[in-house]
Parts: C-alpha cells; sequence; structure tokens
C-alpha cells in the first residue's frame, strides 16, 4: 500500500525538526547559519508541512487500504496511553485546585480541566484496550473523541494567546499552535477509527494527520522540556510531559496501524452493522464480535457434509434416556403401542374359514337376479 511509503519522509524530516527545536535551547541564537529562533521555529514547521503533503498525496494515491481497522495489541501503545492518563488526571486537578484556592475562576480553565479528567478516564481505558486487546471500543464511540476536544479547547487558548502578540515576534509560540492543530485532527479520526463507525477516510486521515503530529509534538515537547523544567512545581511541566508523550502515543499507534492494516480485498464489511472481519488468504479468523454479511447462500450453508454434520436438536431442551435391557425375551411391540387402537389378524386367503358366509349369501335376493339376467358374472356354487 501506498500510505506507508508516508515514513520515508517523516523520519528524516522528523529528526531535523528536533534538531532544530532543540538547537534554539543548547546553542546560542544565530548559530544555525545566522538564524533566530523565529525563524527556526517557522523551519520546523516548514518541516511538518511537508510531512503533512507527502504524507496527503501518498494516501490520496492509495486506492488499496481498507477503511475499517481492527486494533491489535500494542504494549508499547498501551504503556504510554496509560502513563499519558496519569500526567492528564495529575494536570486537571492541579488547574482544577489552583483555580479554587486562588479564587480567580475561569470558565476555560475549569473546562479545560473537566475535559483533562475525562480524558485521563480514555487512555485508561485505551491502554488496557492495547494491552489486552479489548474488542469494546465501538461501544465507546463519542467518549473516544475527549482528547481531541482537550486539543481544540488548547487550540483555541494558543490562538487568543498569540492575537495579542504580533506573528514575527520573537515570543509567539506558533508552534504550539500547529502542534495543537495536527494532534486535534488524528485524535478525532483515530476515535472514529478504532470505533469502528462508518467514514470513508479515517484511517487515511490518521496517516495523514498523525505524521505531522509526530513532528511537531516531538519537537515542541522536548526542547521546552529541557529549557523551562520547573524543579520547583513539579505539576507545572505537566503540560509538556503530556505533549512528549501524545506525540509518542501516536508514534506507536501509527507503527501498529502500518504493520497491521489490510487491504480493501481482505475485508469483508458487514452493510447494517458498521462491523467488518479480516479475512486472510490462507485462514479465516472469525472474531465474535462482528457479523459478516454479503455472502453467497452456497458459502453460508457449506458442504454437504457440515450440513449433515449438524446436530438438529442443537439449541433445544432434551434429555437423553438410556433404554433398560433384561435378560427375558423382548415382547413384540408395535409402532402404534399406547395409541387407541386394536390390531386384528385378518385370516389367509388360502385358508378360508368354513364358518365365514359365502359370496352370494352376503347378496340380496335382487342383486342375484340381476347377476343372473346380465350373464356376465356367474354366480359360484355353493358348497
Amino acid at each position: 500500500m501506498v500510505s506507508k511509503f508516508s515514513w520515508i519522509l517523516f523520519i528524516p524530516l522528523t529528526i531535523a525538526a528536533v534538531f532544530l527545536k532543540l538547537a534554539q535551547v543548547i546553542m546560542p541564537e544565530g548559530a544555525i547559519m545566522g538564524l533566530n529562533n523565529l525563524k527556526l521555529d517557522y523551519i520546523v514547521i516548514g518541516c511538518a508541512a511537508l510531512v503533512f503533503v507527502a504524507s496527503l498525496i501518498f494516501c490520496l494515491v492509495d486506492r488499496k487500504i481498507s477503511q475499517y481497522y481492527l486494533a491489535h495489541r500494542n504494549y508499547a501503545a498501551g504503556i504510554l496511553g496509560l502513563l499519558l492518563a496519569v500526567v492528564c488526571a495529575a494536570d486537571g486537578a492541579n488547574n482544577l485546585y489552583n483555580s479554587f484556592s486562588s479564587g480567580n475562576i475561569d470558565a476555560m480553565t475549569i473546562v479545560e480541566a473537566v475535559l483533562l479528567l475525562l480524558t485521563s478516564v480514555v487512555f485508561i481505558a485505551l491502554g488496557l484496550s492495547h494491552s489486552f486487546k479489548n474488542s469494546d471500543n465501538h461501544r465507546l464511540a463519542l467518549f473516544n473523541v475527549m482528547p481531541a476536544l482537550l486539543c481544540a479547547i488548547r487550540l483555541v487558548r494558543s490562538f487568543i494567546k498569540l492575537t495579542t502578540v504580533s506573528m514575527m515576534d520573537s515570543n509567539a509560540d506558533v508552534c504550539l499552535l500547529f502542534c495543537y492543530i495536527f494532534a486535534m485532527m488524528f485524535f478525532f479520526n483515530f476515535a472514529v477509527t478504532i470505533s469502528l463507525t462508518e467514514a470513508k477516510h479515517a484511517v487515511k486521515s490518521c496517516f495523514i494527520f498523525g505524521f505531522p503530529a509526530v513532528t511537531m509534538l516531538l519537537a515542541y515537547g522536548s526542547a521546552n522540556l529541557f529549557s523551562e523544567f520547573n524543579t520547583e512545581n513539579i505539576f507545572s511541566n505537566a503540560p509538556y510531559f503530556e505533549i512528549i508523550l501524545m506525540g509518542l502515543y501516536i508514534f506507536a499507534f501509527l507503527l501498529e496501524l502500518t504493520i497491521f492494516i489490510k487491504d480493501r480485498d481482505h475485508v469483508v464489511i458487514a452493510g447494517a452493522e458498521e462491523d467488518y472481519q479480516e479475512l486472510d488468504d490462507s485462514d479465516t479468523e472469525i472474531d465474535e464480535s462482528f457479523v459478516v454479511t454479503g455472502l453467497d447462500d452456497d458459502d453460508r450453508l457449506g458442504t454437504p457434509e457440515s450440513y449433515l454434520a449438524v446436530n438438529d436438536v442443537e439449541g433445544y431442551i432434551y434429555q437423553e434416556q438410556e433404554q433398560e435391557t433384561s435378560d427375558e425375551a423382548p415382547t413384540a411391540q408395535g409402532d402404534n403401542e399406547g395409541y387407541i387402537t386394536e390390531v386384528v389378524d385378518r385370516p389367509n386367503d388360502h385358508d378360508p374359514d368354513p364358518n365365514r358366509p359365502g359370496y352370494t349369501d352376503r347378496l340380496d335376493e335382487i342383486d342375484q337376479l340381476i347377476l343372473e339376467l346380465s350373464g356376465d358374472v356367474k354366480l359360484p356354487e355353493e358348497e
């Protein structure tokens, strides 16, 4: 599948973006080709934009990738999801505590804190799902959107801060804005993908927005955590840890998606149930949570041997009783035992009963006269 070629440009451009962002902290300003920090920020954004364009082109050209994906066991994503859940819960609780203790209650801060707590619950469920391969994510379709809503709230707050300064100002944190743009779009399509919701390009969008999201999140988070790490108030470093863990989590999921994604020829879609089943060339693995439709009648019935092997009484309540055996000779019992009937043995026609009335005795005089006049039938002589 052509979509997997997005890794070719993603790896070198991500390394370059992380290096350029860290160079702003480690090296003096202007040490890299005389570029100041603001120009280096735009170069980092340019690297992410190139990754985005390359992924978009490869995904648009790809016609074989399936539009559905069934999650597999991924221990790296599971551990990162649980760590991210802990950091989000700590950050949300700290924001609520600071807001109520200081008396400066901001509606945007409260909403962000609540979304952080809900997002932590989502990542706990996702972490356990990745670790134990749980297939019930399609039941939490709406709840999985919480990380995308959190990124949307932080995107709005970052945009509000940028409106107070000039885009050419060195204090303008432009990279953070693009971090949440790509992360928001990825987590929305990620929720659609793992929830098995019917969407046309959800899996492709995970590649399109996931790769630039990793580039921006890792570059921005690592540089700011290194430069602005606060040893006095550990909770103030939580947003940078969240950004780094989000980038690593997306990276782990993209790696899983690249390895296990199927093309559309190996996926049977259940039209009305929005579920699907992955079919291999050699063997068919049937997941009990999914319903496969669109098969021919012959495929549903199987071979005649399989039909004969079916137990017709399966699903019914019945009891098997053993036949009682005895040493005595069995008595002859007919199939009509138990019914209100009586079997009468008929005499043999070749051995007539002498007491049985003859043919002529059963005819009246008028019938006998008709038979004699007709002459066609000769009455038997009575003995």
